[in-house]
């Protein structure tokens, strides 16, 4: 199965991070919120900075001479010392990142140009960015499919090794292929791609100068460094979770920069509260009756495993997902778990779309799916009350944090 949507030129507007810190502010030009950010964090930069993905310095078309000042500045090879987003600080085990492939601001920039670069396409008009929107925190909401398959979303993959629905590609730099390839999605070829590339001199400069050359695995390292610096900022769920954490600190037991990060917490709070619909909703999510956090887990809320929950299997032709990959009987119909961080603005839900709201996937659940030899153990009926529901979609809604302002525009001529 090939994860195929129709093609539409789509524009692109950045949404501004939101982090603990200082009281520094994006431009307006970059973001419709305006929220305090914060770059730094003992000396080390935090990934979902937007320095990191907001572009070569400059305005304007991007010339060859910015370009070439870019790549002489100090530090932009050098492998990025960075730390998380507060709201995903215990995720540092879960990170990532091949050896040969460490991040740094270069490859970053460079994959950043190349996701928004529809000259990679067959017809030159389908860029990644067409399917994956950052207005929409990279989703596909409003565009059809045109086959079973929904795209996931590719922020926080820097906390997962194999892509796609089914695993079958074993990292970011696997994946690239897969749609550049695809002749529902960018219908070209890896040759193709690279003599395109060779053909902008932008582009030539840049991967001679980070990659030594051009070729189609230096096209997917870059990209694959783009999306791991596409991560979500803390949600209100974080700022409550993590204050919960000094509940029982005594205030005189807690460092300088414990009560610092206290009354930088009890701030978002304060800002970014949650319902008391939300809170009930969490202890539903959380608890035993549901079991919603067994497949949902650890700090991206996803275990990164495969589960069939019965979507697409009552079609005549069902849905093997996993299977396909491994052959493995108990694999039939099952599908990764995708994060539920910023869920509420990343329908339609679901491998195949076949959910539009968040309301419908807890209906779903709450009837047990679709009955299926294969199907997990853990999806059984749940006997939802109607309060009950709206209180765990008003949980799934508090799950929601910033994504990094991105620059969309500039790109070698």
């Amino acid at each position: 199965m090939n994860e195929r949507v129709a093609i539409r030129v789509v524009s692109i507007f950045a949404i501004l991070l939101s982090a603990l810190g200082c009281d520094q502010s994006a431009p307006a030009s970059s973001s419709t919120r305006k929220e305090p950010i914060s770059e730094w964090r003992n000396g080390r930069i935090v990934l979902g900075s937007p320095s990191l993905t907001s572009g070569i310095p400059g305005d304007g078309a991007l010339t060859i001479d910015q370009i070439r000042d870019w790549l002489s500045t100090d530090g932009i090879h050098e492998p990025l010392d960075f730390v998380l987003p507060v709201g995903l600080v215990d995720a540092t085990e879960l990170i990532t990142i091949p050896h040969d492939n460490p991040l740094t601001r270069a490859k970053i920039e460079l994959g950043r140009q190349l996701f928004f670069d529809g000259r990679l396409s067959d017809f030159r008009t389908t860029a990644c960015a067409t399917c994956h929107l950052p207005e929409q925190d990279y989703s596909v909401h409003g565009v059809m499919p045109v086959s079973a398959l929904n795209p996931p979303v590719c922020f926080n993959r820097l906390f997962g090794g194999r892509q796609f629905w089914d695993g079958r590609a074993e990292s970011l730099e696997d994946q690239v292929e897969g749609p550049i390839t695809n002749s529902f999605e960018m219908g070209t070829t890896p040759d193709e791609c690279v003599a395109r590339l060779r053909s902008i001199e932008g582009y030539q400069l840049q991967f001679q100068a980070i990659f030594g050359e051009l070729n189609f695995d230096a096209v997917s390292r870059a990209l694959a460094n783009f999306q791991r610096a596409l991560v979500t900022g803390p949600s209100p769920w974080d700022y409550r979770r993590l204050l919960s954490q000094y509940e029982d600190r005594a205030v005189d037991s807690l460092s300088p920069e414990e009560r610092l990060r206290v009354r930088q917490l009890k701030q978002g709070v304060s800002v970014y509260s949650m319902s008391e619909s939300a809170i009930r909703g969490e202890a539903l999510f959380f608890s035993d009756r549901t079991r919603c956090h067994v497949c949902h887990s650890g700090p991206n809320l996803t275990d990164e495993a495969y589960h069939n929950v019965g979507t697409g299997m009552a079609d005549d032709e069902p849905d093997l997902g996993r299977f396909d990959i491994t052959q493995n009987e108990q694999d039939r119909g099952a599908f990764k778990t995708p994060t539920l961080r910023n869920v509420a603005r990343t329908s339609p839900y679901m491998h195949n779309g076949q959910f539009d709201t968040l309301r419908e996937v807890v209906n779903w659940f709450d009837r047990g799916g679709y009955d299926h030899p294969h199907l997990d153990r853990n999806v059984r009926p749940l006997n939802l009350t109607r309060d009950e529901k709206r209180d765990l979609v008003a949980f799934l809604e508090a799950l929601t944090g910033a994504l990094p302002p991105v620059e969309t525009a500039r790109l070698p001529q």
